[in-house]
This record gives C-alpha cells, sequence and structure tokens, in this order.
C-alpha cells in the first residue's frame, strides 16, 4: 500500500498527468472542431477517465503537501498553490455534479418560469392494457459515445430499450434499393419555418395543424394513397393548390378525393405543404451534413430499438440542445410506446414576465451594438422590475440569468439560466489563493523566485573572459532590408499620364478633407483619412501612391489620391492601382495586364465585351475549401477583393458622408446616388453638394486658389455637425485619430527595433570583456535610451489607439500583437539588470512582432466592438493574458540563446559559457515563473468574467481550454526539477523553447484553426503556412547538435573532480 502511495504522489507521477491531462485537452479541441462539441464532451470532458486523471491530480497535489512538508510558515507560498488547485478540482466537481444550467425563452408581454435543461434524457410512457409506466434516463449521447441499453419492468415483462445509432446535423439520403418501397418527399411549411419530410408507406407526419399519412386513409388526416392509377391524395379540409410549372391555380373541397400533382403548392389557412417527388424502389438513410454552414440548421437524429413481446421496432427521435424534441409514437408488441430524447422542462420557483425587448445597432449598420430585456420577477405575489444585459446579470434565489440572445423578430429575449452557487464560490475561493500564492511567491522571503535572484546577483559580479565574444561573434544573427523604391515607370500612353500629372491637390485641403467624418460599412464615425489609409493599403499594400513622369516623381497621400478617384472615377479606372503580387499572381497577370510594378487598372479587369475577366477563375477558388487553396487561389481571391473595393470606391458607395436627419438607426448616405431619401432642402443640398466640391477643385487647379473647395467643405461639415450630433465622436478623438494616422508609429517603431536589437546584442557581448572602457559604456547608455524612447513611443502610440477607438486597444488579432510586443519591451527592461541580454533580446523581438503586424496578416482598422466585449472585465482579462505572452516569449528567446551557447562550447570557453549558461537560465525560470503566474490569473479571471457576463466560468471552449493547456505545460517545465534524470540547463531551456508553442496556439492558432467562442476562422481552417515547418526543423536540428555538445561536456565535467555539476544550480 506504501508503495502505492509513494508512486502516487511521486515526482514523476506529476509529470506524467500533467502530460496526460494536457494531451487529452489539446485532443479534444480538434475533436471538437472536426465532430462537434457533443463528441469531445463524450469522448473527453465528461468521460470516467478524464475525470480520473483530474482526481489523481487532486490526490497527488494533496500527497505532496504531506511529502514536502508544506505546512509550515516558510512554504506557505507553495501550500496555498497546491491548496489552490485542490479547491479549483472541487469546484469543478460540485459544478458538474450538483449544478445544473438551461436557458429560458421569453416573449414581450408574457411569463415563463420553463427552463429548458441543458442536459438530455431519454424519456417517455408505455402504456399497455391495464398497465402504465413512464421512465426518464439522463443520458448525453455522442458521434463515438452511444452506447445505451436499457430494460423496463412492465409486470411480469420487461420492455428492453437500445441505441443503435446517433447521428450528429443528420440530413436525409435517397438511396436506390431494389428490395426498398416507395419514398414520399413531403415540404410543410408554417409559421415555425421549412422542414422536410420522407415518408415510407404506413408512416405518418404529425405537424401544429394537420396530420400527413401515406397510407390508406384514416381519420383526420391528409392521406396519400398509391392505386394502380397512379397517386391519389384525400383531404379533410379544403385546400388551395398551385402548380409551380403551368401556375394552375384552384380550391378542392374538404372530404374530396384527388388525384396528386407533384411540384404543386397546397395551402391551408398559414400550413403550405407540396410533394417534390415520389421516389420508387428506394430506401431512406441519415447521414452527418459535411457542410458546416447547413449543419448549424440540422437537428440530431437518435435511432432507439424498442423490443417488448418477441416484437422489435426502431423509433427516430430528434434533438437539438435548447429546444424540446417532439414525442416519437410506436406501437411494438401491443405496446403503445411514447418515445423522446432531449432537453426536459424545468419549472423555476418564479416567473420572469418580458416588459420590452431592447436591441440597439451600431449607428447605419445591422450589427448589434448592445442588447437588453426589461424583465419583472414575479414571487408568491410580489414583483420586481429589473434589466438583464450583456455584462449584466440577474441573481434569485440561486439562479442567475444572463443575456445570451434574442428572437429573429426582435420581439422575445433568450436568456441563460444558471444554478450552481456552491460551485462557483469554492472555484473563487481556489483562483483566490492562487493569486495569494502568486503574490508570496514573488515577493516572500525564501521562495524559489528569491533564490534565483541572489543567484544571479552572485553570478553578475563575477567575470566572463573574451571567448564569449569570439564564440557568439559568428553566431550573430544578421538582417536588413533595402530601401523600396516606391515609383512607378511612366505609362505609355502620354495623355493619361499628362492628365495624372495634374491631379494634384493641395496638401493642406486634402488634410481638411481627410479629417471630414465618414460612416463605414460597420457603422463606424471615423475620419476619411482612415478610410483613405485602409482603401489605399488594402489596393496597394503602401500609403502613398508615387509615379514617375518623365524625369519628374509625383507623390500623393492617400487622401489626395482617394479625393482624386472620387472627383474624377471616371479617369481613374485607367490608373493602374491594383497589386497582383509578381511571384504568387504569375497566372494572373497572364490574364490581367500590368505595368512593372504589378499594379493593374480598373479598366484591365474585362474584356471588349465588358466580361470580367477572372469571373471563372476566382469562382473556383472559393468553391475550394480554405486548407485545399493554392497560393494561386488566395491571390485570385485578394485580387478579386482589391477590384470590388476599387469598384465601390469609383462609383462613391464608400464616401457615406451625410447623416439622414432623424434616422432611429443613425444611416449616413453617399450623396448623388441616395439623394431621394432625403426630404426637402437636405434632399437638394445632399444632391448638389458634391458635384459643385469637385468642379470647385478643378477650378483651383488651374488658378491656384483653393478657398472655394473650403468653403464648400465647411458646408458638408457644417451638414454633418447638425444633422448627425447624436453619433458624432468627441472633436478630440477626432483629432487623437488623425494623429495616429499621421505618425504610424509602429511602422516607425519595428524598423528601429531592428536595427537597436542587434547592435545592443554586440555590445552586449562586447560589456563582458570590456565593461570599463569608456566607450563602451557611452554606446551602452545611448543604448538604453534609445531602447526606453522606443518603450515610451511603443506606450504613446497604444494609449492614442485607446483614445481613439473609445475602447482599450486588445480587442482583436493586431491589437493583441501590439500589446504582446509592448509587454516584452516591458519585461526587457524588468529583467535588464539582471542580464545585459534580455533587454537587446526583447527589442529585437519586439520589433518582429510589429513587422508581422505591419505585413498585414492581421487587420489594422480600429473596429467597433461585439457587444460581449463591452466591458471592463475585457481589459482585465485580457490584458494579463496577452501581457503573459511577453515573459514567456522572452524564456523561449532566452533557451535559444542558451541551446546556441552549449552549441560554441569548446574546452577554451566552456568555464565562461557555463557562467553564462546559468545566468541566462536563472531568468529564464524567473521569466517563466512571471508569466505562468500572469496566465493563470488571465486564465482564471476570464472565467471570473465569463461567470459574470453569461452565467459559466468553465464551458472547454478551444480558447481557455488552450490557455489551460499552456498553463499545465508551464507546471511541467517548472516541475521538471523535481525528477531525477530531467534536471539541467538543457532540458530545461529546450522545453522553454518548446512550451512556447502551447502559447503560439493560444494565441493564434485557436483563433485560425480551431471553431469557438474566440475564433476569427470561419469554417474552414486556412492552410498552415511554410514557415512553420521550416521553425519545427530548426528547432530540432537546435535541439540535436545542442544535446549532442551538452553530453560531451556533461562527461567531461564529470571526469573533473571538484567542479560545479549543472544540476546543483536547478536543484
Amino acid at each position: 500500500m506504501r508503495t502505492i502511495w509513494s508512486l502516487i504522489v511521486s515526482g514523476k507521477t506529476t509529470l506524467v498527468l500533467f502530460f496526460l491531462y494536457a494531451l487529452a485537452m489539446g485532443t479534444a479541441t480538434f475533436v471538437e472542431n472536426d465532430f462537434g462539441t457533443p463528441a469531445a464532451r463524450n469522448l473527453v470532458y465528461e468521460a470516467w477517465w478524464f475525470e480520473w486523471i483530474m482526481l489523481l491530480l487532486g490526490v497527488n497535489f494533496i500527497g505532496n503537501i504531506f511529502k514536502y512538508k508544506l505546512l509550515q510558515r516558510k512554504k506557505l507560498p507553495i501550500l496555498l498553490f497546491h491548496l489552490a488547485f485542490i479547491l479549483v478540482l472541487a469546484g469543478a466537481w460540485v459544478t458538474r455534479y450538483l449544478g445544473f444550467e438551461g436557458i429560458l425563452r421569453i416573449r414581450e408581454n408574457q411569463a415563463n418560469n420553463r427552463m429548458i435543461t441543458e442536459k438530455f434524457y431519454l424519456s417517455g410512457m408505455i402504456e399497455t392494457p391495464g398497465w402504465q409506466q413512464a421512465f426518464e434516463f439522463q443520458e448525453k449521447l455522442g458521434l463515438f459515445d452511444h452506447d445505451f441499453h436499457q430494460e423496463i419492468s412492465m409486470g411480469d415483462k420487461t420492455i428492453a430499450l437500445e441505441v443503435v445509432q446517433f447521428i450528429p446535423q443528420a440530413e436525409p439520403q435517397i438511396i436506390p434499393d431494389t428490395q426498398g418501397s416507395a419514398l414520399l418527399q413531403l415540404v410543410v411549411a408554417d409559421s415555425s419555418g421549412r422542414k422536410d419530410h420522407f415518408l415510407q408507406k404506413g408512416q405518418q407526419v404529425h405537424t401544429k395543424h394537420l396530420t400527413f399519412q401515406f397510407g390508406p386513409q384514416t381519420k383526420n388526416t391528409i392521406s396519400l394513397v398509391e392505386t394502380d392509377s397512379g397517386f391519389y391524395m384525400c383531404h379533410p379540409v379544403p385546400l388551395q393548390f398551385m402548380h409551380m410549372d403551368t401556375q394552375e391555380a384552384g380550391i378542392l373541397p374538404g372530404g374530396s378525393y384527388s388525384k396528386l400533382k407533384l411540384r404543386t403548392l397546397y395551402q391551408h389557412h398559414n400550413l403550405r405543404f407540396t410533394i417534390p417527388a415520389i421516389h420508387a424502389n428506394s430506401s431512406l438513410k441519415y447521414v452527418t451534413c459535411q457542410d458546416k454552414e447547413k449543419a448549424k440548421q440540422l437537428d440530431d437524429l437518435t435511432i432507439v430499438k424498442v423490443s417488448f413481446n418477441g416484437e422489435t421496432q426502431q423509433a427516430n427521435l430528434w434533438s437539438a440542445q435548447g429546444f424540446i424534441s417532439r414525442p416519437e409514437q410506436i406501437q411494438v408488441g401491443g405496446a403503445d410506446c411514447v418515445l423522446s430524447y432531449g432537453p426536459k422542462v424545468h419549472e423555476l420557483p418564479f416567473s420572469l414576465y418580458l416588459r420590452d425587448f431592447q436591441l440597439e445597432r451600431y449607428p447605419g449598420s445591422q450589427s448589434p451594438s448592445s442588447y437588453a430585456s426589461e424583465v419583472t420577477v414575479m414571487d408568491a405575489g410580489q414583483e420586481t422590475p429589473t434589466r438583464i444585459f450583456m455584462n449584466n446579470v440577474l441573481d434569485y434565489k440561486g439562479y442567475r440569468f444572463f443575456q445570451a440572445s434574442y428572437d429573429t423578430d426582435e420581439k422575445g429575449t433568450v436568456l441563460s439560466v444558471n444554478h450552481d452557487w456552491w460551485g462557483t464560490q469554492i472555484t473563487y475561493m481556489g483562483y483566490f489563493l492562487m493569486g495569494l500564492g502568486m503574490f508570496l511567491t514573488l515577493f516572500g522571503k525564501g521562495s524559489r523566485f528569491l533564490q534565483l535572484n541572489k543567484q544571479l546577483n552572485s553570478l553578475k559580479k563575477r567575470s566572463v573572459p573574451v571567448a564569449v565574444f569570439l564564440t557568439l561573434l559568428v553566431a550573430l544573427p544578421y538582417s536588413s532590408r533595402a530601401n523600396e523604391v516606391d515609383s512607378l515607370e511612366s505609362f505609355n500612353e502620354e495623355d493619361i499620364t499628362h492628365w495624372l500629372s495634374l491631379q494634384y491637390i493641395a496638401p493642406n485641403h486634402a488634410d481638411n478633407f481627410g479629417a471630414l467624418l465618414v460612416q463605414d460599412l460597420d457603422g463606424r464615425i471615423k475620419p476619411i483619412n482612415s478610410l483613405a489609409s485602409e482603401f489605399l493599403r488594402k489596393l496597394m499594400r503602401k500609403t502613398h501612391y508615387t509615379f514617375q513622369v518623365k524625369e519628374e516623381t509625383y507623390t500623393y497621400s492617400a487622401d489626395q489620391v482617394f479625393l482624386a478617384i472620387n472627383a474624377e472615377p471616371t479617369a481613374w479606372s485607367f490608373i493602374p492601382l491594383i497589386k497582383i503580387d509578381p511571384k504568387k499572381g504569375k497566372e494572373i497577370q497572364k490574364i490581367v495586364p500590368v505595368n512593372s510594378k504589378s499594379l493593374a487598372a480598373f479598366r484591365d479587369f474585362f474584356d471588349e465585351k465588358g466580361n470580367y475577366l477572372l469571373f471563372e477563375q476566382v469562382e473556383k477558388a472559393n468553391l475550394k475549401k480554405p486548407a485545399e487553396r493554392s497560393e494561386l487561389d488566395n491571390e485570385l481571391i485578394n485580387v478579386d477583393e482589391r477590384f470590388n473595393i476599387l469598384y465601390h470606391t469609383l462609383s462613391g458607395k464608400y464616401l457615406k458622408i451625410f447623416p439622414l436627419p432623424n434616422d432611429p438607426s443613425h444611416t449616413w448616405y453617399p450623396g448623388q446616388q441616395d439623394a431621394s431619401v432625403f426630404k426637402g432642402e437636405d434632399s437638394v443640398f445632399v444632391k448638389n453638394i458634391l458635384p459643385i466640391y469637385y468642379q470647385s477643385i478643378q477650378q483651383a487647379r488651374t488658378d491656384k486658389q483653393w478657398e472655394k473647395p473650403e468653403e464648400y467643405l465647411d458646408y458638408i461639415k457644417t451638414y454633418q455637425n447638425k444633422m448627425g450630433e447624436a453619433v458624432l465622436p468627441a472633436e478630440e478623438q477626432v483629432k487623437a485619430e488623425l494623429l495616429y494616422n499621421r505618425l504610424d508609429l509602429f511602422s516607425f517603431l519595428f524598423k528601429v527595433c531592428w536595427i537597436l536589437g542587434p547592435i545592443m546584442l554586440v555590445l552586449a557581448i562586447v560589456r563582458v570583456f570590456a565593461v570599463k572602457r569608456t566607450w563602451v559604456k557611452a554606446s551602452w547608455w545611448f543604448m538604453l535610451a534609445l531602447s526606453m524612447a522606443v518603450f515610451l513611443l511603443h506606450t504613446f502610440n497604444l494609449l492614442l489607439r485607446w483614445y481613439a477607438g473609445g475602447h482599450a486597444p486588445w480587442s482583436n488579432g493586431y491589437e493583441m500583437t501590439l500589446l504582446v510586443s509592448w509587454s516584452l519591451l516591458l519585461f526587457g527592461w524588468v529583467f535588464s539588470k539582471k542580464s545585459d541580454f534580455t533587454l537587446p533580446l526583447s527589442v529585437l523581438f519586439s520589433g518582429t512582432l510589429l513587422f508581422v503586424a505591419w505585413l498585414d496578416w492581421l487587420n489594422p482598422e480600429i473596429t467597433n466592438l461585439v457587444p460581449v466585449l463591452k466591458s471592463y472585465w475585457l481589459k482585465i482579462h485580457v490584458a494579463i493574458i496577452v501581457g503573459s505572452y511577453a515573459p514567456l516569449a522572452l524564456s523561449a528567446l532566452l533557451g535559444t540563446l542558451s541551446l546556441f551557447f552549449m552549441i560554441f562550447k569548446n574546452e577554451n570557453n566552456q568555464k565562461a559559457l557555463s557562467k553564462s549558461i546559468t545566468e541566462l537560465t536563472c531568468i529564464n525560470e524567473m521569466s517563466m515563473t512571471i508569466g505562468l503566474f500572469l496566465l493563470s490569473v488571465g486564465t482564471f479571471l476570464g472565467g471570473v468574467w465569463a461567470n459574470e457576463s453569461w452565467g459559466r466560468y468553465w464551458a472547454w471552449d478551444p480558447k481557455e481550454t488552450w490557455a489551460l493547456i499552456s498553463i499545465i505545460v508551464y507546471a511541467f517545465v517548472l516541475h521538471m526539477r523535481f525528477v531525477p534524470g530531467m534536471k539541467g540547463h538543457y532540458a530545461f531551456n529546450l522545453a522553454g523553447l518548446l512550451a512556447f508553442a502551447s502559447i503560439l496556439m493560444t494565441s493564434f492558432g485557436v483563433n485560425y484553426y480551431l471553431a469557438g467562442l474566440h475564433s476569427y476562422a470561419k469554417g474552414d481552417p486556412v492552410p498552415v503556412p511554410d514557415f512553420v515547418y521550416w521553425t519545427i526543423a530548426f528547432v530540432a536540428l537546435l535541439a540535436v547538435v545542442s544535446y549532442i555538445q551538452y553530453r560531451k561536456f556533461k562527461k567531461l565535467q564529470k571526469s573533473n573532480k571538484g567542479k560545479e555539476t549543472e544540476e546543483k544550480v536547478l536543484a
């Protein structure tokens, strides 16, 4: 027994359990993406073996409390960690087995207390002469786990229920079958929507108003009967009909017997039905729908076999999350059975009455800005009015209600309901102890963190020989970026080039035009300058338009180009503006002519007959799954997007600068084309002001007098201020956005970081052996000053974006990259006193992240927030969790540098490099510890946000799951030192480098490759970039080569008595 207990609480078992836990969760996220959430829950999250892993982890934590004698004051931080995770696991158990949740649907001016449960039940009633038996089994079936068999006693007999098959998101498939009978396809539509049915002979379909039967006539049913002369229909009610092909129409009296006509629409009151086809000698099979968009609208099918009195029948039970399933009636062995599978109704001890549902949209857009439910709690005669909206829940008698969704007609609300007070409180206590333990670890006396800090201080006092500089000099990466000559060669057509050179617009006037407000497609009100910049970057991937006429070079700003295009759209359709990548779009350039800079004009995309040249190619590319698209397919789609953006710009559709007075949706319109929606003087103004304004620009180009265009521009501004006052951003916000656009600091900073980082890295190496030289000190302090300036500029630009956008700048992928870049600089400075290598690496990698954003891999526009993100929890949760990526990235960089040091070790410099590796490894562990703490706090604060916003602190969404996986992975790395054979610098540094892959998956992989609440991708994932495979190959090569050198000098170390072993450093 003692041996078993020792095995359970051993360090090896801890690591094995960590590994299995992370592996299981990672696998589940991919199962969910491919087979749906129920499959992932059944296979992993709710599986008995997964619970056993968590139970063993809890027992392991408890055992380690006694094994390492943690019940001491000096070990309080570690004790709190273990207690925190034990409480979190206990809270999860309480939530799983004692809590429950569901949804509550309420229509306006109605009350409801019937909650639809989240859990599924196989239930029903069995009735025989003289006996009636009801049953209910809680069971969540899945694609890979639908093993269910139960026997129900009926007096001296038993009835057996067995699930034969579970088909998620099932759709019918008709199969030719020589042994099959006729199969009738019936399409029924009523107020609840359209539904397809397939009837074999003898089967019935029950709708809200009528019952259909394929077989002999029965009372009160519409019977479809097959005779020798064809198919006939007997209907007890009158039917209107219209043949879809001949348009023949009429009325069939009730009780009549008429020949069935295919492709004919029949109607009785609000119910309409048609029979598109009757399939002879066919059978019906249900399969999982492969079309992901269509599959979202389909129900799951459970096929249950019922056996009684020697007879067996099958029942098709349909189910969907959030909806009560329709019962299926069958007869078997003389018993009448009513079966259903799906959620059930749970009656609340009180009711909620919906007084009003309110939905607000962004101005001029269909995107919801916020929605809320004005409800009244009705409990034993007492009425309490309250308001439920996103991020503002209702707590009442242990139940928590939150705004989840709404009915499509906007006359009803959908509230999610959660009943889990104890589970939540226990989990919150675990979160609190975890945070307290982290604080004491960082600042408490005798903690591992302070031990590492002391060790670093002692190492800093030691000198490192010149060998370090000689070793690293050949290993330093050299990166440079040649200046691009941003110009176009002269066009062949002299008249066009001459005309283009005359399109000059005074810079001051273009700036004033750029300050004019416009409503974008998402309904956001912003300066035209932002729209113009986005327009030019999308089309040309540049911020200016530069061209050359003869010996003279012209450069137009985005505002100048955008204004010129709107003023002279026809002429600009001849100007090359659309970028076609010369490598990826080589085949496109064979179809669409381009100039020497790979730019094509709008008119170049049409043939002589006006046909779009890329139509077929783009259609084929769009039909492919994203993962199957080639580089050419992706470039086709990108070029087509640029073409459409230019088309809408040339047609003036993007210039939505005229607010419609008294419009409840606050829509702005482009002007001339939509002037008809305006009334009176407004209509005249909107219709004529732009033509007059454009004409004044033409005149100003001739006489160089720009007063008139300025005057007309002021008229438009005055109109906006008066008619759009309700949605106009503050003047200071507009100025801030214009300043943000004009400075374009992030594009500048990545170049500075790429120059500054390598120079500082070289200086850091030089300082190892020449720290006292005056020029080295002066250069180093000068570089420190520059890096501080970079950090301050980065901070200023982030704050500027925050103020201009009206929300914290970490709501999308682009902003997340900016925040990680900033955080990396911050932690570089935090550890700069511990090692000269941390800040150079931070600066270099920070510049690389800014470069990634600059490449426009991500969306750089300042956008509106979706309703759930309008919360102060966004600032807290995202800032902390994204901020954790920086120290963990720094940890990976330090690990990489340490592995390179191991490679360049030799007998002459091994002592010096060993000290450097020890120093870097200590900083690595400290940085990893801080990163893990921040990641843990950020992840669990995300759970708090979720619980405060939508009533559930953990939902196994892929994003939160991978954040937990990252926590487990880094906990694994930090616990490696407790296991013999996994200690040492090599193992720790390599593990720290490999662990960062989990962060990349958490931050980017989930967003683009897995479906979930945090996903940016729609449908199928995009292909994995080639550089990922090259990175994997590089890391593998680095690991192998460094290991060979490490083992070589490890043996040398053992042969030299009296020398310290590296394991003691991490012991």
